[in-house]
């Protein structure tokens, strides 16, 4: 009774506290006075959408539908199974998966016994898979048959007793597995034992446990780890709650309620091992009682094929997916049933956005360009922009509600004024736990400004008088030349307004009399020469960009290396 007092007089405290801190600022989107978030995990939150849409699509996986009240029936089964082979509340099970019915089941079904669920990426190296199953201490592993030979090589030296090994084809359609068998199918000979199987085999387990597989998990209790992508040092595992991602969701409903209606579809390739995939476009459209399009390997060359089969409604997607898409001749009503378009995972140019939302137009759509802003540590997305401030220019939108985004002044480390530069920081229902085992990196990742507990995003930005956030630059990423700060995206901005240039990105390089030199790599439109570009963009960057700012390198190149969740490869070009 005492706890339940203090929680609720704790919330109380907190509502009123950022209730007065958005005072500040002339908060203007219309909010409710208080938000009442789902006291639950997030897979009661998924069963209370079955409730209400049991015979509604939950996921489509090439032309396979599943119902809300048959993706339940199938979480519960993989749960059951689980507790059938011994897996209990607080115990790690390894997800290494793409975007597969497997492993939307299997991750619900782990939260559902008040497991927590360690993500990782299927394409990574051996070493890595073997840290993440060793710091995770993982019981039980879930895998994509691709990623079963490195597995198999390091499962000894790990905790895992039981090994599940599934292939992309067991949920598709009879005909389109036969299609993708005889065109892309691969040999993977599992030597199944004990302790190797099925899915197949490990659901058949579900027959031996006859008791309610649920256990009751506290909102706040470690349910996910998700890896930060540092540039340095092993990635750390990020510890996050139910009450994140459904606090996201709600949060998200509020500020977008024009995107997130249950009869729209959304198109879910973003991967569920990382953030902004698994909260965005996973738990986000089941938690709203949405079609959630799984799209295991995403290839840009079908983008039109999933649009127009699928009957999109929403697009989330990094920059260079919306790059692509206008680069594919659409009919001129093709695009009207896409009713919302939200980027994420790098930042949109001025000039990229007004072409995306050229394009849309052209072709049907009455949806704009709108950017949903957050980091592995705030589950993803804690940022989004609503509507009315989707055009302007840097913008990144308002924080969630209950939700706070702080500047900090760089170099007094004190509160910056409305429309001046700082480090971006954040507090809020999204913030992590801590990382793994980590507990001196978790405490320097926060820090505490008039008493008050912000998570540091490394992000460099400034707000206006109505609390929406602009986006600057990365903290990491700023180049600092002669004393003077530069910020890449404006660089990158007056590049992209050439005629000749494809796309860019725009680095420091170190130099002995001036610290940094700016330099960027340019990809050029095809049969443009080089001297013609050089040409343009020196009028352009005398036109657009104080003199300190002007790139002293340019290098063309045939393309710009990007990483395996598709954003820009800094490091392989600072390494160039």
């Amino acid at each position: 009774m005492l706890e339940f007092l203090y929680n609720k007089l704790r919330s109380g405290m907190r509502k009123l506290d950022v209730t007065l801190e958005r005072s500040k600022y002339g908060y203007i989107e219309k909010l409710p006075k208080e938000l009442k978030y789902f006291d639950g995990s997030m897979y009661e939150a998924v069963l209370r959408s079955a409730e209400r849409y049991p015979n509604r699509t939950a996921l489509e996986y090439f032309k396979m539908e599943v119902s809300y009240k048959e993706m339940i029936k199938k979480i519960n089964k993989a749960a059951s199974a689980m507790k059938a082979l011994g897996i209990k509340k607080g115990d790690f099970v390894t997800i290494c998966m793409p975007n597969t019915p497997e492993a939307v089941y299997m991750f619900y079904a782990v939260n559902e016994i008040g497991a927590i669920a360690n993500m990782v990426h299927p394409l990574s190296s051996e070493k890595e898979i073997e840290e993440y199953l060793i710091q995770s201490k993982s019981k039980m592993m879930l895998c994509i048959d691709i990623a079963y030979p490195r597995v198999e090589n390091i499962i000894k030296n790990t905790d895992v007793e039981h090994l599940i090994v599934v292939s992309p084809t067991r949920s598709m359609d009879f005909l389109v597995r036969l299609l993708f068998k005889l065109t892309k199918g691969r040999k993977n000979h599992i030597k199944r034992s004990q302790q190797v199987m099925t899915w197949d085999r490990f659901i058949f387990q579900a027959l031996k446990y006859t008791e309610d597989p649920h256990v009751k998990m506290a909102p706040n209790d470690p349910a996910v780890i998700l890896y930060s992508g540092g540039t340095t040092g092993k990635p750390k595992g990020v510890v996050l709650t139910s009450m994140n991602f459904n606090a996201q969701a709600l949060g998200a409903k509020y500020l977008v309620p024009e995107l997130l209606k249950p009869k729209y579809s959304m198109l879910c390739f973003l991967p569920n091992f990382h953030a902004f995939g698994m909260g965005v476009c996973m738990h986000i459209p089941l938690y709203c009682g949405m079609r959630m399009v799984l799209i295991p390997q995403f290839n840009a060359k079908k983008l039109k094929k999933y649009i127009k089969n699928y009957r999109i409604n929403i697009l989330v997607g990094v920059p260079t997916v919306f790059e692509y898409m206008m680069k594919v001749k659409f009919g001129s009503r093709e695009l009207r049933r896409v009713k919302g378009v939200v980027s994420g995972g790098d930042i949109v140019s001025q000039s990229l956005k007004d072409s995306i939302n050229k394009f849309l137009k052209e072709h049907g759509s009455k949806a704009v360009i709108q950017n949903g802003y957050g980091l592995t540590e705030a589950a993803g997305g804690m940022i989004f922009s609503a509507k009315s401030v989707a055009n302007l220019p840097a913008a990144i939108g308002f924080p969630l509600p209950d939700s706070e985004a702080l500047i900090l002044d760089i170099k007094t480390k004190k509160p910056a004024k409305l429309g001046e530069d700082g480090e971006i920081l954040v507090r809020g229902l999204t913030i992590m736990k801590g990382y793994l085992n980590n507990p001196k990196e978790t405490e320097k990742s926060f820090t505490k400004v008039n008493g008050k507990k912000y998570l540091k995003t490394g992000d460099i930005g400034y707000m206006d008088e109505r609390g929406v956030v602009y986006f600057k630059a990365r903290l990491k990423r700023m180049i600092i030349s002669n004393g003077y700060n530069i910020y890449p995206g404006n660089v990158e901005e007056a590049t992209l307004k050439s005629n000749y240039v494809d796309s860019c990105i725009c680095i420091g390089v170190p130099d002995k009399l001036r610290g940094e030199l700016v330099k960027v790599f340019i990809v050029l439109k095809p049969d443009v020469h080089e001297h013609a570009a050089k040409k343009d963009l020196n009028k352009l960057y005398k036109k657009y960009l104080a003199k300190y700012e002007i790139p002293r390198e340019l290098e063309f190149v045939s393309e710009l290396p990007k990483t395996k969740l598709g954003k820009v490869d800094f490091m392989a070009l600072k390494n160039r």
